[in-house]
């Protein structure tokens, strides 16, 4: 189980990610993060869109670039902004010349301890395959029934890559998602969750 203090090293943006709040403090109604990112890095996850959850980024120190519906902006130490269900995403990354940090808020419409979870979960198993060598330069996993055991897990709870239609994900989650949880591919792995 994730929970409050949890960190997540992510090898390729350098980022450190401390879970701050999971579902035990929310109620599982979502949860806080403090991100640190590394200067001139990019953004851990790539672009990608949630139906059923508000995202709230609030950069408390260094300067950071974020994307809102394909559309790039700066923010400063102090800024926020919200990220609403259904906007196509990418979290902060800091621009280069000095680190940043931003505190992550996610509020879900409805009780969700799995989501939770789950999603923290390919957060921590992303990370982990790319400690491996498994994953490709955008942080998505490189073993096409790896990247679909993963997106089956995200389209569980509503989270989608915005590369791909929602639908055909959904055909995708249903058929080789299937097909790869069937041949041991899992979504998370639990030596990438434990404490």
């Amino acid at each position: 189980m994730i929970r409050a203090g949890f960190t997540i090293a992510n090898p390729l943006t350098q980022s450190r990610t401390i879970v701050l709040k999971s579902d035990a403090e929310t109620d599982g109604m979502g949860w806080l993060l403090e991100v640190h990112c590394a200067p001139g890095a990019r953004a851990d996850i790539a672009e990608h869109m949630h139906v059923e959850w508000t995202e709230h980024f609030e950069i408390v120190s260094g300067t950071a670039h974020y994307a809102l519906d394909g559309v790039q902006g700066t923010i400063e130490a102090g800024a926020s902004f919200t990220v609403l269900p259904g906007q196509r995403h990418i979290h902060p990354w800091s621009p280069g010349g000095s680190p940043m940090l931003y505190r992550q808020r996610n509020e879900f419409s409805r009780r969700s301890p799995e989501a939770v979870q789950d999603v923290l979960g390919v957060f921590a198993t992303v990370a982990g395959l790319a400690r491996d060598g498994k994953v490709d330069q955008t942080g998505r996993p490189r073993n096409p029934l790896q990247l679909a055991a993963t997106l089956r897990t995200l389209n569980r709870h509503g989270g989608y890559d915005a590369s791909l239609p929602i639908q055909v994900q959904k055909i995708l989650s249903a058929t080789l998602g299937r097909l790869a949880e069937a041949m041991g591919y899992q979504g998370i792995y639990e030596r990438f969750v434990r404490p």
